[in-house]
């Protein structure tokens, strides 16, 4: 049995409410069902942005709890940034898109038993994961060693931009699919901008594989198979976020990120390699040459990426 929890808003009057009702669910909604314990939440709304309705279901042992692990206000805002994101930077018309929902369950084994449900073969470990045919991301509350409730945020954020990403864009490499969700874990919205922070584990991870990482050009060639093979055994996670974190520190990086996702959006069937010396500042050799040049300094700089 699953409890639904709807958190919506009206933009144009920028006024959210959150309340708990006698049975001690948690609701939101741009008019309170009661006054009494009624929290009107900030949210902020940009110029033409109106953000999405976002559903979150609880399993039934979490359901049933008098307080909710995970913030409900903090889902719906964090959510909407990736959303805002995309519209805002990568100028993705959202115009009928459905709005994704959320199913958080309390540890790793139930969440596995409803992704094996739900998906056809074996599936690699994971803290999450967007399940298409139901648009819903599968999330479980991860334990302490696993980053805790922060993580888990993390994790719906990230997930979030493959709901995106599915939904635009089918024909996507993995590289770039997985690269921009990793920038959505350190995504904020501060005085109307974005702020994305370096993603540390990404940067350790890869500076400890470095002399195992893939050539850049070759990286970017990877079909979907073999990805999956080297997930658990190599960097490609981390050398993902990496690449899309430099491209994204730099205008004519986001240039290229936006062309590329734009070409993919249309339906491009062209591969990666010659979708970048199309787009990339002075075609794929400068490519290779600025990440081997970030990636012997260290990758230390910069240490935030900020988007007005």
């Amino acid at each position: 049995m699953l409890v639904g929890l709807l958190a919506t808003n009206n933009a144009a009057a920028g006024n959210v409410y959150r309340w708990v009702d006698a049975q001690g669910k948690v609701h939101f909604g741009d008019r309170p069902a009661t006054t009494d314990h009624a929290e009107q939440l900030d949210i902020e709304v940009g110029q033409g942005w109106q953000p999405f309705a976002i559903q979150v279901f609880y399993e039934a042992g979490l359901a049933s709890l008098p307080q909710q692990p995970l913030d409900q206000a903090r889902i719906q805002r964090e959510v909407n940034w990736v959303y805002r994101f995309y519209d805002q930077v990568l100028y993705f018309d959202f115009f009928r898109q459905v709005p994704v929902s959320i199913h958080v369950f309390p540890d790793v084994g139930s969440y596995q038993r409803y992704v094996s449900a739900h998906v056809a073969g074996p599936f690699p470990p994971s803290l999450g994961i967007y399940l298409p045919v139901s648009n819903e991301i599968a999330v479980y509350l991860q334990p302490s060693e696993l980053g805790g409730i922060e993580n888990t945020y993390n994790t719906i954020r990230h997930e979030a931009s493959h709901a995106i990403m599915d939904s635009l864009a089918s024909r996507l490499p993995l590289w770039l699919n997985e690269g921009v969700a990793e920038q959505m874990e350190t995504l904020s919205w501060a005085d109307n901008r974005f702020v994305i922070n370096a993603h540390q584990m990404n940067r350790a991870v890869l500076d400890h594989y470095r002399d195992q990482a893939m050539d850049v050009l070759a990286f970017v060639e990877i079909p979907g198979d073999e990805w999956q093979a080297r997930l658990e055994s190599g960097p490609n996670q981390a050398m993902a976020g990496q690449l899309v974190y430099r491209l994204l520190s730099t205008s004519y990086g986001r240039a290229c990120v936006t062309r590329l996702l734009q070409d993919y959006k249309r339906g491009e069937r062209l591969r990666s390699y010659y979708l970048l010396d199309k787009h990339y500042i002075g075609s794929v050799a400068a490519f290779k040459l600025h990440w081997s040049q970030w990636l012997a300094s260290g990758m230390k700089q910069p240490e935030r990426v900020v988007l007005q």
